[in-house]
């Protein structure tokens, strides 16, 4: 698949990319900051998508008034962790079914470079992510997973603050997740890899997602020379999480 991406990176402009974004009204605090984001982006060969999972529609009409094409998925009495799996899952079916080379899954609390498909685009990798900051204040550290090394059964560990400076040179990094806040995902991988929910346990698209990557043998990597900036706020005021 390398090899295939290679040959069609000389026509970089030709590949046709969907900006897919998961949104509900809760953070509809970034809203504006958001849709100058995505109308800022430089590359060309794109169409923006956004799947909200409000309560009602109405926020999903606004989002079309702002002049970005938004859809608007039933919630009911579903978990937040449940809508954004089927917001990603419609997002993932829309970029098969409409022929897009990739996905650039793009989360309405981040600000990327307005060149950041360009450059994510130029490492010709099937999954590579842009780094941002969670946390706040003193707790504040990169988006970043790694594996815990020297142990029978690989395991996970999240980055903590101060911990993350070895990401900080400006290079590419493999590592075991980085989110999937501002992550480019080449058609091939869509193709295998679902965006899942499961009740029992509590996590998120992107941990599954990662998961299912090194269950495949599927490499992801995080271009530590682009940083996002992350209008990160708390959870606490949404219910049903």
């Amino acid at each position: 698949m390398i090899k295939k991406m290679q040959s069609e990176y000389r026509n970089l402009k030709n590949f046709k990319v969907l900006v897919g974004t998961p949104h509900a009204d809760v953070k509809n605090y970034c809203l504006n900051n958001y849709i100058n984001s995505v109308k800022s982006l430089s590359y060309k060969n794109k169409n923006v998508l956004v799947v909200d999972n409000s309560i009602r529609n109405k926020n999903a009409k606004l989002i079309q008034r702002m002049g970005v094409d938004a859809v608007h998925i039933k919630r009911k009495n579903k978990s937040t962790r449940q809508v954004l799996a089927e917001s990603m899952e419609y997002l993932r079916t829309t970029a098969l079914d409409k022929g897009y080379d990739w996905l650039l899954v793009f989360e309405s609390d981040l600000i990327p470079p307005m060149d950041v498909i360009e450059r994510l685009l130029s490492h010709q990798l099937p999954v590579i992510s842009a780094c941002y900051h969670i946390g706040l204040g003193e707790n504040s550290h990169l988006m970043i997973q790694e594996r815990e090394m020297g142990v029978v059964e690989p395991k996970t560990i999240n980055m903590t603050a101060g911990a993350d400076g070895k990401y900080m040179d400006g290079k590419l990094h493999e590592v075991h997740a980085a989110g999937l806040g501002m992550t480019l995902i080449h058609r091939d991988i869509l193709k295998q890899i679902e965006f899942k929910f499961d009740p029992a346990i509590d996590a998120h698209p992107d941990t599954f997602f990662a998961a299912d990557l090194a269950m495949k043998g599927i490499k992801q990597y995080v271009d530590s020379s682009i940083l996002c900036h992350h209008d990160n706020r708390s959870w606490e005021g949404v219910e049903n999480k």
